[in-house]
């Protein structure tokens, strides 16, 4: 039997934030906003009120195949919305919106720092700058890369470039710091990615290799290791790249 995951506890007015969000629940300003929520009017009461049993319907329609639509937050409710808040955030971070210090991996809450990035990609596209990612701009952030028109330059200096630098020098401690640095900037999804491209497996939620062990160990003729590096290039944002490579050649 599987055992049930583990979940942040949400309060009301955490759970009617994140629909409010999310696009699902319209949302009221606050004239005198909470510092710990972004700047929508809330309250702690009962979620049986009939707007929000409606937005917990709406939401709740648009994943029929693992949730009922009753307008109940359940736990099978709060989970999807637990696990939609967690990619958000993941995206906005891989585009370079927010740092995993702004908003950590275990506060999957629509506070302000969420609030914030979500204005940030709305800005950088042109989008209504509300706070509110909508369902359709949720999807825009799992591209590549937000602006297809005007492509994003190409880092100078490859990352198998740096391996070879790496070879001869592995106990560099500007190296070792820009590895970690970098592999506390990418989205789980990607460290996800490049872990099963290096063992050549395709598990749900591997162990996470560590970045100091592929340039530790890769080799250039295991096509595995190969395709493990080629996709890491091809999702480091500028912005997270000119920061790692500040730190690797630091003296």
């Amino acid at each position: 039997m599987k055992e049930p995951k583990s979940m942040v506890v949400y309060s009301p007015q955490a759970i009617r934030h994140i629909l409010i969000g999310l696009g699902y629940l319209a949302p009221e300003i606050d004239p005198n906003p909470d510092p710990q929520f972004a700047p929508w009017k809330r309250n702690n009461n009962p979620l049986t009120d009939d707007p929000t049993e409606e937005a917990i319907k709406k939401f709740q329609k648009q994943y029929p195949q693992k949730l009922v639509v009753n307008g109940n937050a359940d736990a099978q409710t709060r989970e999807i919305l637990e696990d939609i808040i967690k990619g958000l955030q993941n995206r906005l971070k891989f585009h370079g919106f927010a740092t995993n210090t702004e908003i950590p991996s275990d506060q999957p809450f629509y506070g302000p720092a969420t609030y914030k990035a979500v204005k940030k990609f709305q800005k950088s596209q042109g989008l209504t700058e509300n706070g509110i990612a909508s369902v359709e701009q949720r999807q825009i952030l799992q591209q590549p890369t937000l602006t297809p028109n005007k492509p994003q330059p190409q880092p100078q200096t490859k990352l198998i470039d740096l391996w070879l630098q790496f070879k001869k020098n592995p106990q560099n401690p500007s190296y070792i710091a820009a590895l970690n640095n970098l592999q506390q900037n990418l989205p789980k999804d990607v460290l996800h990615k490049v872990t099963n491209k290096w063992r050549g497996t395709n598990d749900q939620n591997p162990e996470i290799v560590k970045l100091t062990n592929v340039f530790t160990y890769y080799d250039d003729n295991n096509p595995n290791h190969r395709d493990a590096l080629n996709h890491l290039q091809s999702q480091i944002t500028p912005a997270i790249y000119k920061e790692f490579i500040a730190l690797w050649n630091k003296k």
